[in-house]
């Protein structure tokens, strides 16, 4: 089921170099997947075509299929393009590209269309918690829109110099706090906020006519990347600003011969950079990293990487096309909060209704445990020492169980019916 990613190296003179391997998960589709989110450590989304929407509550280990309501698609605009979700429960999606925006209360079971002012074509969101955020894409017959959402209130925002073509939409939206913010359009220009995103003004990123911006992540007050996909397969380094956005030019440190159109960019908790990419050239996959600024890498995997997420700072996540998921370190081996596990466990019966005994290949004479549920949060948690755990008080569903000896833990999943 895992499968190992062969890395490659480019020489850039002042860059480190580390080997990173990623290993691929089953999700049990062929469909292109384009987005995923991990609010918590647990609970991980993934939207792609077809109305795909898939779940997993385990930390992405397994992945589920949801069945869902209350979203209408269009023939031929059946697809998830952007998912953010601010709780484990509390989400937004985006569909289309002539479609909707949509939230979610349930965990992605039901969903209530929202009542955007401007837009007709959605996509880029950001969201700073459940009433607060933004919706990009663009108008029916013009260019780039940009909704904002406060306390829950959606308005239009004012942009200086919209490019008035409909597919011209905003496809990427990021903040650095809540008044510094950038957007990414396919028209090629980045949008540019100092007010919390009440007014934006239209930046050139210097690429040629037909080059469509994918992607922005800002880093600090002066420096972001942004992506870009190439007709014609000539990427060769990814957009960098070092004067908050005012100014775009391509950072050749990222270049290599792959010459690579950069799908996606993701920061995690750790601070290392993200960029899932694809070669036209080479028919191959790529992810970039550069951590801390300075030491850089990237590997090939096996299809077009079109988004990424993480948790616990450093499990890293990315999804692309037939299916395709990686991540970068065995999550077998990982416990709920992203640590190493230590020893395998298992319970029985499963599904259960009163009791659970856990089994493991520790033998001490007494252990802790905390049992989590699907959003992560602690529900039970005790001492045994006869490895028997009531678990009657708990309401049916899926919980994980995560038993410690001492410094070291085992974990496993069990139905409670």
């Amino acid at each position: 089921m895992k499968k190992l990613a062969l890395a490659f190296f480019v020489l850039q003179i002042g860059f480190g170099f580390a080997q990173t391997t990623w290993y691929e998960i089953n999700t049990g589709t062929t469909k292109k997947l384009n987005t995923i989110n991990f609010p918590t450590n647990l609970v991980g989304y993934i939207g792609g075509n077809d109305s795909l929407l898939l779940k997993s509550i385990d930390g992405g280990e397994t992945w589920n299929e949801l069945t869902y309501s209350g979203v209408t698609f269009y023939p031929g605009d059946e697809h998830i393009l952007n998912l953010k979700f601010v709780t484990e429960n509390i989400g937004y999606m985006t569909t289309g590209p002539y479609g909707g925006a949509y939230k979610t209360l349930d965990g992605g079971t039901t969903w209530t269309q929202l009542s955007t002012i401007s837009l007709c074509f959605n996509e880029g969101l950001f969201f700073l918690d459940e009433q607060n955020g933004f919706i990009g894409g663009s108008a029916c017959f013009e260019g780039e829109k940009i909704d904002k959402m406060t306390a829950g209130v959606i308005a239009t925002t004012n942009i200086n110099s919209s490019t008035n073509t409909a597919d011209n939409r905003i496809v990427d939206i990021d903040f650095l706090d809540t008044d510094f913010g950038l957007a990414a359009s396919y028209s090629g220009y980045i949008l540019r906020t100092t007010d919390g995103g009440n007014n934006w003004d239209t930046i050139p990123a210097g690429l040629a006519s037909g080059v469509s911006l994918t992607s922005v992540a800002l880093i600090n007050d002066t420096l972001a990347y942004a992506g870009y996909d190439t007709p014609d397969g000539s990427g060769f380094g990814i957009l960098v600003t070092e004067d908050a956005g005012l100014t775009w030019s391509m950072d050749i440190n990222w270049a290599t011969f792959y010459y690579p159109d950069y799908l996606c960019l993701h920061e995690a908790g750790s601070g290392t950079i993200y960029s899932g990419a694809f070669s036209t050239g080479s028919n191959t996959g790529l992810i970039f990293e550069l951590e801390s600024l300075t030491t850089f890498n990237f590997t090939a995997v096996d299809q077009p990487i079109n988004d990424m997420s993480s948790y616990a700072d450093t499990v890293v996540f990315g999804v692309g096309d037939n299916g395709y998921l990686v991540v970068n370190q065995p999550l077998a081996n990982l416990g709920l909060n992203g640590d190493e596990i230590d020893f395998n466990l298992s319970v029985y019966p499963n599904p259960v209704s009163e009791s659970i005994h856990v089994m493991s290949d520790s033998h001490q004479a007494e252990y802790a445990f905390m049992i989590f549920d699907v959003s992560g949060a602690i529900v039970l948690q005790g001492v045994t020492s006869d490895r028997k755990i009531n678990v009657e008080s708990l309401p049916a569903g899926i919980f994980l169980i995560q038993l410690m000896d001492g410094l070291d833990s085992g974990k496993a999943r069990f139905v409670k019916f």
